[in-house]
């Protein structure tokens, strides 16, 4: 990797929440901590423990959360509607004591329970960020909310200190972030998120191209399978994630057409036939997700990276080009929606077919030898072979073109033996080098067919 640049830096939380532009991706935007996460979060800034750096990818101004979406979140939300996170109850607990003070200090004698009322109304209402700063918001909950008690706090400077104790009681006490700033190729970061996510629950590698691939939209209605497995797949976290809003706002876009096309992929019951390495786990049944809208439905296996390497495999001939492989589809043709959603969707049902084929014809072939898938690039070279065998793909001008059968690509993809007696796929041959080698030349085999 080149032209990398790491900046280690230290701000505000406001400003990094004001001045920063930040980027946060909508699929990821979905996936909100559980109130008791968040509030575990709070308690510790409110005790002036730090929280870790939040790493950023700066690009022409803007920049990308890659690792810290969880913490902006609950911040952002924290700092905005203070009472999504923190009961009006829990609040008026910890600020009362400081409330009776003042209006001791002040000689005001009022009825709590009035006073309790307009700052309820008030506490409650707050819905934009830093709300609670504004002298004004409060003035007017009060107005509105209790003659009496506006009667006596209709002094400007009375509700501007009422407002600096109760505002001390949200702000967080651990005002300052570590940030790092990555500077350098766009491509390599789904690698970056991998080693900083590493464990992560729910986050893929690739989950940071969401945001940059926000302007990528296309049609749910045309490609309405997997946007119906991708809001499956979101069910399947429910329990650790808050994701009801995405399917209010969410815009169907390419990230979530290949989530969706990952999960049909892990719905075929048998497809761990072809997908035979350590990363591509099998879901214990009662773990499984029911059947629903889509076709199998029935999810049997565990992964979230096969439906992106496919998809980089097939447009740009290299598992590692996800990035290269979708900026060309839609950077090249931006005036071009409706090709561009042709394309998408018969390359997906492409894939979903060519995974059956390889599947049963990987059964038949195993039900007279014994011979090894020896890891994904193994995996991703045979299903490669079957859709070239049959289809001449190019982003570059969103075709798709079936062609007769090529067996002598089809040949070479599926003689396992050859693969097995000639070490394809272990050991030195084992790196992408190999497996871009053997991709390029079921490409090569393909053109040559054409002159033919």
């Amino acid at each position: 990797m080149e032209n990398k640049e790491f900046i280690l830096d230290q701000t505000s939380i406001k400003n990094l929440l004001t001045v920063y532009k930040l980027k946060i991706p909508d699929f990821q935007r979905s996936f909100v901590w559980k109130t008791t996460k968040k509030y575990q979060l709070l308690e510790s800034l409110f005790k002036g423990f730090p929280i870790g750096a939040i790493t950023l990818y700066e690009d022409n101004g803007a920049y990308y959360i890659i690792d810290g979406l969880q913490r902006i979140n609950t911040l952002k939300q924290y700092l905005t509607s203070p009472n999504t996170v923190i009961s009006f109850n829990e609040f008026f607990e910890k600020v009362q004591e400081k409330i009776e003070i003042f209006f001791e200090e002040n000689k005001i004698k009022l009825d709590m329970r009035l006073v309790k009322r307009c700052i309820k109304a008030w506490y409650n209402k707050l819905n934009s960020l830093y709300e609670y700063e504004r002298v004004s918001v409060l003035y007017n909950a009060i107005k509105e909310n209790s003659s009496v008690v506006f009667d006596k706090l209709k002094e400007l400077p009375l509700v501007e200190e009422l407002r600096d104790v109760l505002k001390s009681k949200i702000e967080i006490s651990h005002d300052a972030i570590a940030i790092i700033i990555y500077k350098g190729d766009k491509e390599d970061l789904p690698a970056l998120f991998k080693n900083i996510n590493t464990g992560s629950v729910a986050l893929s590698q690739y989950e940071i191209l969401q945001s940059v691939w926000t302007d990528y939209c296309l049609d749910k209605e045309k490609i309405w399978q997997e946007y119906e497995a991708f809001n499956q797949e979101l069910e399947l976290i429910r329990d650790e994630y808050e994701i009801d809003a995405i399917k209010e706002r969410g815009i169907f876009d390419i990230f979530k057409n290949i989530v969706g096309l990952n999960h049909r992929i892990c719905c075929i019951e048998k497809c761990n036939q072809l997908f035979r390495f350590a990363a591509f786990k099998r879901i214990a049944p009662s773990d499984r997700f029911g059947k629903d809208k889509v076709e199998n439905a029935m999810k049997y296996y565990d992964n979230d990276t096969i439906g992106f390497e496919i998809y980089s495999t097939v447009l740009c001939h290299s598992s590692n080009k996800i990035v290269k492989a979708i900026d060309g589809v839609f950077k090249e043709h931006p005036d071009e929606d409706e090709q561009i959603n042709d394309f998408i969707l018969k390359l997906n049902e492409i894939i979903i077919d060519a995974v059956n084929e390889a599947v049963a014809l990987i059964e038949d072939i195993d039900a007279k030898n014994n011979y090894t898938i020896e890891s994904k690039y193994h995996s991703l070279y045979i299903l490669a072979g079957v859709i070239f065998s049959s289809y001449v793909i190019d982003a570059q001008t969103l075709t798709i073109t079936e062609i007769g059968c090529n067996q002598e690509i089809r040949s070479l993809c599926l003689d396992l033996k050859k693969h097995n007696d000639e070490k394809w796929f272990i050991d030195e041959k084992r790196q992408m080098s190999f497996f871009n080698a053997k991709i390029n030349e079921l490409v090569g085999l393909q053109h040559s067919s054409e002159w033919n």
